[in-house]
């Protein structure tokens, strides 16, 4: 194949890799920080995610992540190229300031926002929020980074046991970060080598699950974008998030293979910066870990001591099929376990659910909730419910606590099953198949209870007409 040719297939793949970052940009958010969920909600079958749609830009991400690696290769013997490489090697000796200073700021911030690491693990006890001050504190000093470092990884098994482990795969970045404070004062080349490919397995994994939260949870996503509409920019939202979802897996697995490290790693953290014009602070506290990192990844490369799983094979072809397929395996690998534990977690929390579900009983007229139910369908697809309530109000950050009179959230059935639940007064439905629908809406207090007034259900129902 001549260099000419060569060129022309790295441009149109950096160009059509660059049109789908500017879309997806604003969509990176993590869904969890801005969204009411659920493991309750109900997630997707495997068969329901993978839709023409899923295996089609499936196929497109696999051609545009093999012609990354002309691309790559390109790009290495290009001189300006290697000289800013070379340039930005020689500030190797700052990357552990850089991640000191990272998660010094992100303990800091979890700290004073009584969250444990990222913003939704909020904490009930003050211990956890000063022990992440003191892991702060350790920080500063650099004999003391290593005992940080296992303070970060005590913090993550907490997490574990506080959230579970489905919850926490979303952050094993945090985990790895601890490992690289851990390993950096060991005094044999061979363990502090192991440091930066730990980091990059453990970032790029956390990229690619939280990608299939988008695929498997789409309605968590599509809250945000419909508080949101401007993020999509007119495009259809169900294609926007899907989209959203292969380019933020695809950056994780880019990662992992160490493909294109540096100027990945560039645009990564310049992309993440945009997300903070339209989502703030919070924003800021959740991905200030990542930008650290990624600070690093500019500095190090694949480092001295990593091997790059794309440098297996010499000639570009065979790394071309190397970095293809196995992207297709890590897809369907994880998104196989994340499908598998999404339904784990609904189903032992709707146990639980009915467990403990009773009644609420309202003796008083005067402070007797109520909801009216209407359902429009979108201008756009599926179908928008709105509920409106008197002597009532959404209280998500309350869900399973105790009852409280007019407080809590709503249960949405269509044809008798129980579809979501609802934390707001407007909820999105996709996809319901032709035909005429019962749709019903049920108060439940913040202890799952349902609200009963007079011998009967606070709920009402409406029917719809899908064409």
């Amino acid at each position: 194949m001549n260099r000419e040719y060569v060129s022309k297939i790295s441009k149109g793949f950096f160009l059509l890799f660059g049109m789908l970052f500017m879309v997806q940009a604003t969509a990176w958010a993590h869904v969890k920080w801005f969204s009411d969920f659920s493991f309750g909600d109900k997630p997707l079958t495997l068969n329901q995610s993978v839709d023409m749609t899923f295996i089609l830009l499936a196929l497109l991400s696999m051609a545009v992540i093999g012609g990354m690696v002309y691309l790559d290769r390109r790009l290495a013997e290009s001189p300006w190229y290697n000289r800013v490489n070379n340039w930005l090697k020689s500030q190797s000796t700052y990357s552990l300031t850089v991640m000191r200073v990272a998660a010094g700021a992100v303990l800091l911030l979890s700290w004073q926002a009584d969250a444990m690491l990222v913003p939704e693990l909020s904490i009930a006890t003050a211990w956890i929020g000063w022990f992440q001050f003191i892991l702060a504190f350790l920080l500063l000093f650099r004999k003391t980074v290593p005992l940080a470092g296992l303070g970060l990884i005590a913090l993550y098994g907490l997490g574990i046991y506080e959230f579970g482990i489905f919850h926490m795969l979303d952050y094993p970045m945090y985990a790895g970060t601890g490992y690289y404070f851990l390993v950096s004062g060991s005094s044999k080349e061979n363990i502090r080598g192991t440091a930066l490919p730990v980091l990059y397995l453990t970032v790029g994994f956390s990229l690619c699950w939280v990608a299939l939260e988008k695929v498997v949870y789409p309605e968590w996503g599509l809250y945000v974008l419909q508080q949101n509409p401007q993020l999509a920019m007119g495009l259809d939202l169900d294609f926007f998030l899907i989209g959203a979802a292969f380019v933020e897996f695809s950056l994780g697995y880019l990662l992992i293979i160490c493909l294109l490290q540096r100027p990945l790693a560039l645009v990564i953290t310049l992309v993440f910066f945009t997300t903070t014009l339209v989502f703030g602070k919070l924003e800021v506290i959740g991905h200030t870990l990542i930008h650290g990192a990624l600070i690093v990844f500019l500095f190090e490369g694949p480092g001295n001591r990593y091997r790059a799983p794309i440098t297996f094979h010499k000639k570009l072809k065979l790394r071309a099929a190397f970095a293809s397929v196995n992207f297709a395996l890590l897809l369907a690998i994880l998104l196989l376990g994340y499908t598998y534990s999404a339904w784990q977690q609904y189903e032992t929390f709707e146990s639980d659910e009915a467990i403990h579900s009773g009644q609420v009983v309202v003796p008083d007229m005067s402070k007797a909730p109520a909801v009216n139910i209407k359902v429009t369908k979108d201008t756009l697809s599926g179908w928008n419910v709105h509920l409106q309530t008197q002597s009532f109000n959404f209280t998500p950050e309350k869900f399973g606590q105790p009852h409280v009179l007019g407080e809590g959230h709503a249960h949405l059935y269509i044809d008798g099953k129980k579809t979501a639940r609802i934390y707001a007064p407007w909820y999105h439905v996709d996809k319901l198949q032709p035909g005429t629908h019962t749709v019903v809406a049920t108060l439940n207090a913040n202890n799952h209870d349902t609200y009963f007034y007079e011998g009967k259900v606070v709920a009402d129902t409406t029917v719809i007409t899908v064409q």
